[in-house]
């Protein structure tokens, strides 16, 4: 046997033995160079035997002439050439080239070549054909090139001549024959021409003159009668036997690897260099091999030096061959070390190469690395897992670039990856996330490598789409798939796409998705409408859409509307206008409105939930705008005696009545005023008090803004009007006749600045005071009419006073969520910045506007041009208070500075101040504020302006002296200066409230730290100074208190949350015994609606957050605090305190909770469940037990959105809410675990639908961290499922499901078994990982047995769905728990993918070979022919334990050595019998050679002495005489039924002996028949390492690397 050609050497250059030019067909190569000096004539031989007498005859003469052998090989070394077409091998590297010719081709000039190398004589007569002998051993020049693959390949055609080509010679097979009859000596028959052989020819057969028939008539007159078949059938099984004793072997294994010895380099080059030349023969190198050649090291000699791939694998299995033997003595462990040591420098090897991937030549060095690996493991050379591994590390961590490599590399080990789950879960991810990668990118559409990597995806889905099942993260991967789909758009794939995401989404439902429900689409508009961003612009036309694509219904939708509005689990005034637009724009479309607000009257007037002055107010908004008419529910209580049921309007029930108090006058005909006063009479509410009312106001109003009405002075009423007693008619009368008098300010006037300083135009001028906006904002800020307001506002922008501008721009700032629901906003502001524009034009801004502007402009989010100027009128600001004399202020320092005008002129005296004397003005301005205060009020308005003008000198210093202050005033708990003091800071610019905050709490950690006492006042004074107030008005000037409101709502709106640091501080200091006083000022802070408002606002937004900043559901050490965050909590969730929950147990809250939760109040629900559970440290398991009994009538009624109750607990408490609805449900199907007791008549229909109820449950809280697994839960569903495997087992049930029909226990069994894999889905991965693995084992083999029972073949789904909980599952499985399953796996007959595929085990690559061993005789006889098979069998085992280490399991476990031995022995008789029903064999004939035939069954063959033609009468004689033997046979049973009746009669055999020992010496008993031995199947390893293409030494029978019969063994 010889070597392929190696890769780029052309045939021209692979010196052949013998034979002469190449032939069209494809012939064997000789196994070794010819030596042949003289020229004689050989064979080209491939019989072993004539290649040892060639060797020996060459090994003479090399002896006797051996310069002469070396000069004649380099004269036929000068004689080679190459075909025109053949490509030249490149130089290997390091040594001189060999092989090269001086003989030049020209192309088509070449003359043409005889046999012996001389030119052709072209002519016009046939050529001769060449003598016999004339093909010689030294014209490989005119051989043709043989690629790898063992298909020739063609060279450039050549150009022919007119002439015909002479004869290629003849090709000499062994023992000298040609390819020919008779070599052409001239004196044959064939060679002398004559009639007879010019018509006829020659033929060698044997001529039969009276062959006038075919065999058929002697054969069938055998074969019809009955004994036909059965002769027949006898003839073909010793044919049978006959083959399988031919390819048995006797002998032990001879083999030897070829020896190593340490050479010097340049010795060690000269054999790599004969290894990469194909004409050396391996015979040759395998005497001895360089040491020192391993690893990554003989893997780059082979590629430097261009070895032929199939040489390299020769030397690469030497050199491990003898790695592992002298590894061999460490025992195991050495074994595998080296394996997987070989491995990583294949690895390391194939990372070099791929590196070099731009440089020059990198393509042929790429591919030969590529294709050397690839047969390394193809021939399971390499450790499997961690080559796989591997590769799928680069896959996923390879750049775009080079994705297309790794991408064609993947395909070659396709069925690697995706045998297992491990890896083919790996592997789908990474493909995923490279996909993912480029779509984002955007690449090319046709590019190679996205179209690789989606038909690659493609071909995942289609043959193993179980890679696929990712329900943790398939909400990414989807979308990649649905891009996919739709690039493609062919059915196929989109239906697989969608058989996915089927199940991911059913595995995902079952892993804490919130199923669908009644409340979903009412949740969702309460969604839409908390989320509305303001800022942004509310585009109305689209939210009214999207919240009618929820709920179609008008009626639904609009009491939905109302509820939000009006709800007391809600913050703002904002919400009146944007329901009021949103029920205008659904009214444009056709909906009847009137009849929609009656309804949701009638069915809220019982409920506390709402406030009504909100909806009332909602209703007058829309009377304005005509969308609701009056008439019409005038004529509505007409018709109804509404008004007749309730004569009290401060009831519940009087909202009819009440109703017609609350809408404005304007705009009524006189006609429906008269109609609602005559309703109006006799109740409590009088319409001539409502005008009376209206008159004291509007003279009030009157007398307190004189500047509207052009009178001189101010004059204050004795008697003032009470404007919160007044009903919300006169309200929207004033607020409309408030609008009449500004807008009566407003005059039209000649010149206008404008934002051109060059243009004036005419235009309008408000002269409205900023004293007198100050009145009429409050106003109507008291009158919460912010439609109005916004009218006001737009008046107020023609204002040139940049004080008038900067109370619009905070009024503007202030109320931006309301202007933006009305849809004023945005004009507003763009108005007010025209404005600026104009009057910095005229005279350059106060700074107040420009940082007022500057401050609603960045919440407008207003665009860059406006905010470069604001940014650069505020620099000239800060430089021109920095401009004044040049001596320092301490120069013109008077001793004393009593007045405001002495402080007044020292801060504008200098440019500089000392620390000193900033501190002596400090204090002085402290002090000022300090008498103000005393006095009863704030009178001067120039107090900020100080603190600015003092900072604006030193920065720092500043700071650090108005830092110490605020200190020392918390610490000295001086509130009500800190409150008169903070206003006209923040307002200046000089502290922010989150420098106040950070200031506060640094003081508050401190004497924390110190245990004074005080915390708690110092709290409550910091907490009082942040929280939102209307009283600031008595300690501050109004525009500094309205700006200073301004920044404490921003404050407590912050998404971060930093107020609720303070209140939990706050609580945490309330948690003690405080006196009566203290205590009374605390719990009035703490309850106030100020602190309500604030934390309703963020827990609507952020539940979590204030759940985390206030630790709601924590167990802290105080029962004080628990109280405190309680009772907060019941304010927010019940403002009127109609529930009572103070009054009542926690188990009795926990059902009103949830009984009465709703969308709106759902934040508030969870936070107080889980202070609940907080406060139930003694009773948590009666807490959560009456929580379960709430939910359950919840889910009954369907009337709360109890799922995302639970769903939105914290993880503890969903743990431990899933673990009791988990025992529930284990608890409801024990019934399972004892099959045997069970009648499924009995089965009751009530517990299933209680388990739905717990299973909707378990799902809400699968998102919770897992529990402590104290309890067995693994153990009891695996227990569970196989009671259901054994009820499905049972005889009548089993015999159906063979037979393909429905079964009725499926159908009856289907909700729990529903209901048991559910339960195991929802598990999440780390409570698998901490489970028992014996409990992982059990359940893996019961789901195992459940989706491949038969009964599952009517029910594919069903089974498709415990084959994904199954392969889920085994994510989280260990190798341990893999090993144990993959030895129980074995002990099972049938085999199964799908179990391969989750077990991540893969069938023995030798399981289709097993020895044939008989076995072992009585005690009293001795083996005689089994020997050679026992010690064959030694020598197998002692070494086949690194032949298949990538297929065995790993190393035994605690767990598996925990098995005795007896189920050990079980193992493997069971493993035996399931060979043996695979592969039966046939009986044995011992008493014949194992190399002969019996003689009736031999071929006769022929004498060579003997004549050709033989008669007829002979052969028929040996036919007939073969036939009978047949006959004879066919009487007798057939081996085959021997050895059946031998194992069903042994038993009896048995007995009978041992009853009659002496029966076979009794005389005239018939003679004993001689038993064939029983044969027993073994496991056969086949030694990969050891397949050699050839090997040093002489062969023998059973040396591996010569005797390749193995692979011919049948599978047994």
């Amino acid at each position: 046997m010889t070597s392929r050609p190696g890769p780029g050497i052309p045939e021209a250059l692979q010196y052949r033995g013998s034979g002469g030019p190449a032939r069209a067909q494809v012939r064997r190569r000789p196994s070794k160079p010819s030596l042949n000096p003289h020229n004689v004539p050989h064979q080209d031989c491939i019989d072993p035997t004539l290649e040892d007498q060639r060797r020996s005859a060459e090994e003479t003469l090399t002896r006797s002439r051996g310069l002469a052998l070396a000069k004649g090989k380099q004269a036929a070394l000068e004689g080679i050439q190459t075909a025109p077409g053949d490509q030249i091998r490149p130089p290997p590297r390091g040594k001189p080239q060999l092989f090269f010719s001086n003989i030049t081709t020209n192309g088509p000039d070449q003359l043409l070549q005889s046999p012996h190398g001389q030119p052709a004589t072209v002519g016009t007569n046939w050529p001769v054909p060449p003598r016999p002998g004339a093909s010689m051993p030294g014209h490989g020049s005119q051989l043709r090139r043989i690629m790898p693959g063992g298909t020739g390949v063609k060279g450039e055609p050549a150009v022919k001549f007119p002439s015909p080509d002479a004869p290629a010679a003849a090709i000499l097979f062994p023992g000298g024959k040609t390819a020919d009859l008779f070599p052409w000596t001239g004196n044959n028959p064939e060679d002398t021409l004559s009639e007879t052989l010019v018509k006829g020819g020659i033929s060698n057969k044997p001529q039969i003159m009276n062959e006038t028939n075919t065999a058929r008539p002697s054969l069938w007159s055998n074969l019809k009668n009955k004994s036909g078949l059965g002769t027949l059938s006898t003839l073909f099984v010793a044919v049978l036997e006959k083959r399988q004793s031919s390819g048995r072997l006797a002998t032990a294994n001879t083999f030897k690897p070829p020896p190593r010895l340490t050479l010097r380099d340049s010795t060690r080059e000269a054999w790599l260099h004969d290894l990469a030349n194909p004409t050396v023969s391996l015979r040759r190198l395998s005497r001895t091999i360089p040491h020192g050649i391993t690893g990554k090291v003989l893997l780059e000699q082979c590629l430097n030096k261009n070895i032929p791939r199939d040489r390299a694998m020769w030397l690469a299995k030497c050199v491990g061959i003898n790695e592992m033997r002298s590894h061999k003595r460490k025992g195991q462990a050495g074994t595998i070390t080296w394996v997987r040591g070989w491995t990583s420098a294949v690895e390391q090897f194939l990372d070099s190469i791929v590196a070099t991937i731009g440089q020059p030549e990198w393509k042929p060095r790429i591919t030969y690395a590529l294709q050397f690996a690839t047969e390394l493991y193809q021939q399971h050379l390499l450790e499997v897992d961690h080559f796989l591994d591997w590769l799928l590390k680069n896959l996923e961590a390879c750049p775009t670039e080079r994705l297309f490599l790794w991408l064609l590399l993947i395909s070659v080990y396709w069925s690697g990856l995706t045998c297992c789950r491990r890896r083919g879960k790996r592997l789908g991810e990474t493909l995923l996330a490279h996909a993912e990668r480029l779509y984002q990118i955007d690449q090319d559409p046709v590019s190679p490598v996205v179209e690789l990597l989606e038909n690659i995806i493609i071909k995942l889905i289609s043959n193993c789409p179980a890679c696929f099942l990712l329900p943790k993260s398939w909400d990414r991967h989807v979308l990649v798939l649905r891009r996919l789909a739709e690039k493609r758009h062919h059915p196929q794939i989109i239906h697989a796409i969608e058989t996915l995401d089927r199940r991911n989404k059913r595995l995902l439902r079952s892993s804490g998705s919130v199923p669908t429900g009644a409340h979903d689409s009412a949740r969702h508009v309460v969604c839409l409408l908390d989320s509305v961003d303001y800022v942004a612009g509310v585009n109305i036309e689209t939210l009214a859409l999207q919240c009618m694509e929820h709920i179609p219904e008008p009626r639904h939708l609009i009491s939905l509307a109302l509820k939000w509005a009006s709800s007391l689990h809600r913050e703002g005034s904002h919400r009146i206008y944007l329901v009021t637009r949103l029920i205008r724009k659904w009214n444009q479309i056709g909906t009847d409105v009137d009849e929609a607000i009656l309804v949701h009257l009638q069915s809220v007037a019982s409920t506390g939930q709402t406030d009504p002055r909100y909806l009332f107010r909602i209703i007058a908004e829309l009377v304005r705008s005509k969308t609701f008419s009056v008439g019409r529910y005038l004529q509505w209580l007409i018709a109804t005696g509404a008004i007749n049921k309730s004569r009290e309007l401060s009831t519940a029930e009087a909202w009819p009545l009440r109703l017609i108090t609350e809408i404005p006058l304007t705009g009524l005909s006189e006609q429906i005023q008269n109609l609602r006063a005559t309703l109006l009479h006799g109740t409590a509410y009088s319409t001539e008090l409502e005008d009376q009312q209206i008159d004291d106001a509007q003279s009030f109003i009157q007398r307190r803004i004189p500047d509207l009405f052009d009178e001189s002075e101010y004059v204050d009423l004795s008697v003032e009007v009470n404007f919160a007693s007044i009903s919300s008619t006169v309200r929207l009368e004033l607020g409309i006749w408030i609008r009449l008098l500004v807008q009566a300010n407003v005059q039209l006037v000649d010149r206008v600045p404008t934002k051109d300083s060059s243009i004036e135009e005419p235009g309008q001028v408000c002269t409205i005071s900023p004293q007198s906006f100050h009145a009429v904002r409050s106003y109507l800020e008291d009158f919460d009419d912010l439609s109005i307001l916004a009218d006001v506002l737009g008046l107020a922008t023609f204002s040139l006073d940049p004080n008038v501008l900067t109370a619009v721009a905070d009024t503007l700032h202030y109320h931006h969520k309301a202007f933006a629901a009305i849809g004023a906003f945005k004009p507003l502001f763009q108005r007010l910045a025209m404005r600026y524009a104009a009057v910095r034009t005229v005279r350059f801004p106060e700074r107040e506007l420009l940082v007022a502007l500057t401050d609603v402009a960045r919440t407008a989010r207003a665009d860059e041009q406006l905010m470069l100027m604001l940014a650069y009128d505020l620099n000239r600001c800060e430089q021109k208070n920095s401009l004044a004399a040049c001596s320092p202020a301490s120069d013109n320092m008077d001793t004393t500075m009593d007045t405001d005008d002495e402080i007044e002129r020292i801060l504008s005296s200098g440019t500089s101040m000392d620390q000193q004397v900033m501190m002596r003005v400090f204090t002085k301005v402290v002090m000022r504020l300090e008498e103000q205060l005393g006095s009863g009020s704030i009178q001067s308005d120039s107090l900020g302006s100080w603190f600015y003008r003092l900072r604006s000198f030193d920065e720092k210093a500043f700071e650090k002296l108005l830092f110490e202050w605020l200190s020392s005033l918390l610490n000295a708990h001086r509130g009500k200066l800190m409150l008169a003091a903070l206003p006209p800071l923040v307002v200046s610019g000089c502290l922010t409230l989150h420098q106040f905050l950070e200031v506060s709490r640094r003081c508050i950690s401190e004497r924390r730290a110190s245990n004074e006492d005080g915390l708690l006042r110092m709290s409550a004074e910091v907490l009082n100074a942040l929280l939102p107030s209307e009283q600031l008005g008595r300690f501050c000037q109004p525009q500094d208190a309205y700006r200073f409101r301004l920044e404490q709502q921003r404050l407590c709106q912050d998404p971060e949350g930093r107020i609720l640091l303070v209140i939990h501080d706050t609580f945490e200091a309330s948690a003690r015994q405080l006196p009566p006083a203290l205590a009374t000022q605390v719990n009035n802070l703490l309850s106030s609606n100020r602190l309500r408002s604030v934390v309703r606002h963020l827990a609507v937004s952020n539940t979590q957050l204030v759940s985390k900043a206030l630790d709601i559901g924590a167990h802290p050490t105080s029962e004080i605090m628990n109280a405190r965050i309680k009772s907060l909590l019941d304010g927010l969730l019940d403002p009127t305190d109609q529930l009572g929950l103070a009054r009542k147990t926690l188990e009795q809250q926990v059902d009103l909770v949830v009984n009465t939760a709703n969308d709106l109040g759902l934040p508030f629900c969870q936070l107080e469940i889980r202070q609940i559970f907080a406060m139930s440290e003694g009773s948590a398991e009666t807490i959560s037990a009456a929580f379960l009994e709430a939910i359950k009538a919840a889910v009954e009624k369907n009337v709360s959105p109890w799922s995302d109750l639970v769903a939105g607990l914290d993880a503890d408490l969903t743990s431990k809410i899933r673990e009791h609805a988990e025992r529930e449900i284990l608890k409801a199907s024990a019934f399972l675990s004892s099959p045997s007791t069970l009648e499924l008549e009995n089965l009751n229909g009530a517990n299933e639908s209680l388990l739905e109820k717990f299973l909707t449950v378990m799902d809400l809280t699968a998102s919770g961290t897992p529990g402590d697994g104290q309890y067995p839960f693994f153990a009891a569903v695996a227990e569970r499922l196989k009671g259901l495997a054994e009820i499905l087992g049972r005889p009548s049930d089993f015999t159906n499901a063979l037979a393909g029909k429905s079964l009725p226990a499926i159908a009856q069994l289907s909700p729990w078994l529903h209901a048991l894999l559910r339960l195991v889905a929802v598990q999440d991965s780390t409570a698998a990982n901490k489970a028992n693995s014996q409990h992982q084992a059990a359940l893996l083999l019961s789901l195992r047995s459940l989706f491949s029972h038969p009964a599952f073949r009517s029910y594919p789904a069903m089974a498709e769905y415990i084959f994904d909980i199954a392969v889920v599952l085994s994510d989280a499985a260990s190798d341990e728990v893999r090993a144990h399953l993959y030895r129980l796996e074995t002990m099972k007959p049938s085999e199964d993918s799908r179990c391969a595929y989750i077990f991540g085990t893969a069938p023995p690559l030798d399981g289709w070979l097993a020895l044939s061993k008989p076995v072992a005789p009585a005690l009293n006889q001795q083996p005689t022919s089994s020997q050679p098979v026992q010690s064959q069998q030694q020598g197998l085992a002692q070494s086949s334990h690194y032949q298949n280490q990538q297929n065995q399991p790993p190393n035994p476990t605690p767990m598996q050595r925990s098995l005795s031995q007896h189920h050990q022995q079980q193992q493997m008789q069971a493993q035996a019998q399931a060979q043996a029903r695979m592969y039966p064999q046939y009986p044995q004939h011992p008493q014949q050679p194992p190399n002969k035939l019996p003689p009736q069954f031999q071929r006769m063959a022929s004498n060579p002495g003997q004549s050709p033609q033989q008669s007829q009468l002979q052969q028929m004689q040996q036919m007939q005489q073969m036939q009978g033997l047949a006959q004879q046979r066919a009487s007798q049973p057939s081996p085959v039924q021997m050895q059946r009746q031998a194992s069903m009669s042994s038993a009896s055999g048995s007995q009978n002996s041992n009853s009659t020992p002496g029966s076979q010496g009794r005389p005239g008993a018939p003679p004993a028949r001689q038993e064939k031995p029983e044969m027993r199947t073994l496991p056969f390893a086949l030694r990969r390492w050891e397949i050699l293409p050839e090997s040093g030494g002489m062969a023998s029978a059973n040396e591996t690397a010569i005797s390749l019969t193995l692979f011919g063994a049948r599978k047994v």
